[in-house]
């Protein structure tokens, strides 16, 4: 165990002073502000709105010159003009993959795959050379799950690209193939191991793990410890979304998540979108260098504030804290993000609904999703209703909810269309 706590995927760049650093992305956002400018319509766009060019962002401070880009403007934009947008910047002949996210949102992903954060990532929690990675991210039209097998790749470590669901095969994989890495999210590592103790097993004893990567959802610390104690190894999270890529890794001493060099991360005011001072809490906003779907200052909706000291593990990044919430009825169930808009077109697709509110609730380190439902006058067969609005709801959201109606009046007036009633640490 020892030997996967120490180390580096790329020991210059992970090590690098302050002033290298910032040196080395002043290149690197040159470089892609200038590409952007002449390759994007969206970019280009956005520097003309504020009567800019390339050459005024100097610094990277500078970047606050600049609007903030929100999930909202791509869906819209892609609208307008499918499939990107104007946010790709190569044409469609080039991009080997078309992904698909909620909302829907189109992303291209690029032939050869050398984006290098998430695999950083995965060496910080511990995955090595030669692994066997039980990979149960969805390998489903969103691009997580091949991101991390390229990295995996880049790692040289093998890859079983399970995806999520049946746990019983899981649990044979695991023991039949000596999986010695999870990656995936922390709830349905949680559900694999108790359901291996239902089966009389003991993971400690009857799986092979030494590392485990997860993300995609809120990780309370009860539950790291709970599965720390069931499986003694380290569990480590990392961070960031579909459009931007990895933001954030936690290293061995789980003081904040690492941010890696390439990438720019800035902590900004909701509403003025102006850079906040070290340590306050506001929403994260990202700046990546792809030539092939570049995001600049993406709004990713999560709240955090950066730390700056230090960290024992020798890498010289600034981090970001834990994940506070969300900036807006935005909320994530089971690793999807689920927008208020989303719903609001499949409620649209049944005439007889006056009203609806989704809850979100967690047992026992699981999410759930009620949808309450008011209609406008009874209906003849409420149970048809329901089974074709849970239908809707799992093929357009991707997740599961129990359709409830309730009485007229029931949900109140004003009351948030999506309720997370969660509770972290």
């Amino acid at each position: 165990m020892s030997d996967r706590r120490r180390g580096y995927f790329d020991e210059e760049k992970e090590t690098m002073s302050k002033e290298r650093r910032e040196a080395y992305q002043r290149e690197r956002l040159s470089e892609i502000l200038q590409y952007g400018y002449h390759h994007s319509k969206a970019i280009r766009s956005a520097f003309e709105k504020v009567g800019l060019k390339p050459e005024a962002i100097r610094e990277l401070k500078d970047l606050e010159k600049l609007p903030v880009t929100k999930k909202a403007d791509l869906v819209n934009a892609q609208k307008e003009g499918p499939p990107f947008g104007g946010f790709g910047v190569i044409s469609e002949e080039g991009v080997r993959r078309i992904y698909v996210s909620p909302g829907p949102v189109y992303e291209p992903g690029e032939w050869d795959y050398e984006d290098r954060r998430w695999a950083q990532a995965l060496f910080s929690c511990g995955i090595r050379s030669g692994d066997i990675v039980l990979n149960t991210f969805n390998y489903h039209l969103t691009p997580l799950a091949l991101m991390l097998d390229e990295s995996l790749r880049m790692m040289k470590a093998t890859v079983v690209p399970v995806g999520p669901g049946n746990i019983s095969m899981q649990i044979n994989l695991m023991r039949q193939l000596r999986a010695t890495a999870y990656i995936g999210t922390p709830s349905f590592l949680m559900a694999i191991i108790e359901a291996a103790e239902g089966m009389h097993l003991d993971p400690k004893r009857d799986f092979h793990l030494r590392a485990t990567f997860v993300g995609a959802e809120m990780f309370p610390e009860s539950l790291r410890q709970k599965l720390e104690s069931k499986l003694d190894l380290l569990v480590r999270q990392g961070y960031g979304t579909v459009d931007v890529g990895c933001l954030g890794y936690e290293c061995p001493e789980k003081k904040g998540m690492h941010i890696p060099e390439d990438v720019i991360v800035e902590i900004v005011d909701t509403e003025t979108g102006k850079e906040l001072e070290m340590g306050a809490t506001g929403e994260i906003v990202a700046t990546n260098f792809s030539k092939v779907f570049p995001m600049l200052r993406f709004a990713t909706g999560d709240l955090s504030y950066l730390i700056s000291e230090p960290c024992a593990c020798g890498r010289t990044s600034m981090r970001l804290g834990r994940i506070m919430g969300r900036t807006d009825q935005v909320t994530k169930v089971w690793g999807i993000f689920i927008h208020p808009w989303q719903v609001d077109e499949i409620m649209v697709k049944f005439p007889a609904i006056a009203n609806y509110q989704v809850v979100v609730t967690r047992k026992d380190y699981r999410d759930e999703m009620a949808i309450y439902v008011e209609l406008k006058e009874e209906i003849a067969d409420k149970m048809v209703m329901k089974r074709r609005l849970e239908k809707e709801v799992q093929e357009t959201l991707k997740v599961t909810a129990e359709v409830v109606f309730t009485v007229k009046g029931g949900i109140p007036d004003r009351a948030k269309k999506i309720d997370d009633r969660r509770i972290w640490e």
